[in-house]
């Protein structure tokens, strides 16, 4: 009986023990619930309704009002492309509007090919009667590749830009060789006078009225013209194409049909030369292209190379690295190598030297104030002649040798020689103006050699353009003029004066340009005969 009561008891206390905690979970239920209730509820007024449009659909949704552009595209499940256009961009917040436009963009390239017409040139020939007109080459049309990319927004047009244009072929201008002869009586000449009339070449051999066309493209452009010790190869510079400037050739002067071999050479416009031998190795320096004015800047450099017979480069070898450490080596360094090929002279608008070519060793021999170092878009480089033994040279030179002195007396223009075997220097013609340009004749067969450059006429105006030729012995002494007489009017513009090969004095000539013509003249005898007539010749070289 006591047994049974105290179970009871037990139970009754469980029961209630179990009620207790039921309610106190039950609390703990309700007052969760609350809170759930009092959080969503909070946030309720944090979400903001958006709607995205995109490809003519409208994409609703409810998103966090702090959300970007880039999570309500997301969350709308729309994909982006990356030339699509997003307004507002991606990262930003959300417009207070909540709209959202996507642009599809795509682009579309079409490749079309265009004509390029070929250009007619005519070549005058004075070996032909006036006005004969032949057909030398026949004009072809070239062909370029253009590829056009087109833009579309939502499937419209509203862009259209050529992205490349490719040259396939390029056209062949048509050649026509008309007759321009002219009534000279021919002369004898010794060597091979080889001219630039018109962007092509041409040589005369043993009389002006052999002419011999040598490459008929009309686009040399005389920065390089040499020819090979053996007379078989022309070295020249043609008209570049796209960014170069120019670019080297040669053609072999012993095929009559032989065609111009490109040298895969560049942007050369100061020096470029063949090396005496049998070996076809020519040096040069180059320069790089530039939107500033004169349009190149000048590397200075020196380098060397060997071709084969097909224009294949075998060897390049770097005689001097390119240096730009003055002021005004932008303009850039003429060189002038030695008979022997051993040494070069060089000349800038500062300072001029030697060349040690088998070293790679520059010395400088003399500086010399520059002339309008600051007041021009060019620079003035002193004429240069080695002399007939090559261990010395003739320059011009601007106010005082050492550099130090400046002088701007518009008169104070020299010519000097240096002795490369003393070291020293002495003036020789005085007051000869800024482009006298001094050029020694060949050694004589009677053992005399002469010195000749151009006088000005016009010593106060220091640019004038109104030169005469003169002539002295090699000391500076017995001073003559050559060209035109003093009691003629007539004059030359700058240039460098050109000897005839040859020992025989009484056979001499200096050859000059006056109107894109070349004359000759015999400076013993006195006489000058015209022997070109098209007036378009602008550069010539005698070999």
């Amino acid at each position: 009986m006591n047994c049974q009561n105290s179970s009871d008891k037990k139970h009754k206390k469980t029961r209630q023990q179990c009620r207790a905690l039921f309610f106190v979970l039950l609390c703990l239920l309700l007052a969760g619930c609350a809170e759930i209730r009092s959080f969503y509820s909070e946030n309720e007024t944090q979400l903001r309704d958006i709607s995205v449009f995109c490809d003519n659909i409208r994409y609703d949704s409810r998103i966090a009002a702090d959300a970007t552009v880039a999570e309500a595209v997301r969350a709308v499940g729309v994909t982006v492309n990356e030339a699509d256009i997003v307004s507002p961009a991606m990262p930003m917040a959300v417009p207070a509007d909540g709209i959202i436009r996507i642009t599809r963009v795509r682009t579309e390239d079409i490749i079309t090919e265009q004509v390029i017409p070929f250009q007619s040139q005519t070549v005058r020939n004075e070996s032909l009667p006036d006005g004969e007109t032949h057909l030398i080459q026949q004009g072809r049309n070239g062909t370029r590749q253009i590829t056009t990319r087109y833009t579309y927004e939502d499937g419209v047009q509203t862009a259209k830009a050529v992205v490349s244009a490719v040259t396939t072929r390029e056209s062949i201008p048509e050649i026509l060789m008309r007759g321009a002869k002219a009534e000279y009586s021919p002369i004898k000449i010794n060597g091979r006078l080889i001219y630039i009339s018109d962007g092509s070449a041409w040589m005369m051999q043993g009389s002006t009225e052999n002419r011999t066309p040598l490459v008929s493209t009309g686009d040399l452009d005389g920065r390089v013209l040499d020819l090979s010790s053996d007379g078989q190869w022309l070295l020249f510079s043609r008209t570049g194409h796209s960014a170069e400037i120019n670019g080297i050739w040669m053609v072999n002067l012993s095929m009559w049909d032989s065609e111009p071999v490109s040298l895969r050479v560049s942007n050369v416009l100061h020096f470029g030369s063949w090396l005496p031998g049998s070996t076809r190795r020519f040096i040069y320096s180059s320069v790089e292209p530039s939107e500033q004015t004169p349009g190149w800047k000048a590397l200075n450099d020196l380098r060397m190379q060997f071709v084969s017979d097909t224009g294949m480069l075998m060897t390049q070898e770097e005689i001097l690295p390119p240096d730009d450490s003055s002021d005004l080596s932008w303009w850039g360094t003429e060189f002038s190598l030695s008979d022997d090929a051993r040494q070069l002279l060089f000349a800038t608008p500062e300072n001029l030297g030697v060349v040690d070519r088998l070293a790679g060793e520059k010395k400088e021999l003399v500086r010399f104030t520059p002339y309008e170092k600051t007041r021009s878009d060019w620079a003035w480089i002193p004429g240069v002649s080695w002399n007939s033994e090559n261990n010395g040279f003739y320059f011009t030179f601007h106010g005082k040798t050492n550099g130090e002195v400046q002088t701007f007396d518009p008169t104070d223009y020299h010519i000097a020689f240096y002795d490369l075997d003393t070291g020293e220097f002495r003036t020789v013609i005085e007051n000869a103006g800024l482009f006298s340009y001094p050029t020694v004749s060949p050694r004589f067969s009677n053992g005399k050699t002469y010195l000749t450059w151009l006088q000005t006429e016009l010593p106060q105006q220091v640019e004038s353009e109104r030169y005469r030729i003169m002539i002295s012995d090699p000391d500076g002494e017995n001073v003559r003029t050559v060209y035109p007489s003093k009691s003629s009017s007539g004059y030359i513009t700058p240039q460098h004066l050109i000897w005839s090969p040859g020992e025989n004095q009484s056979s001499a000539w200096i050859a000059f340009l006056s109107d894109g013509n070349i004359w000759l003249v015999n400076p013993f005898a006195g006489i000058y005969n015209q022997i070109t007539s098209d007036g378009t010749v602008s550069r010539f070289i005698w070999e």
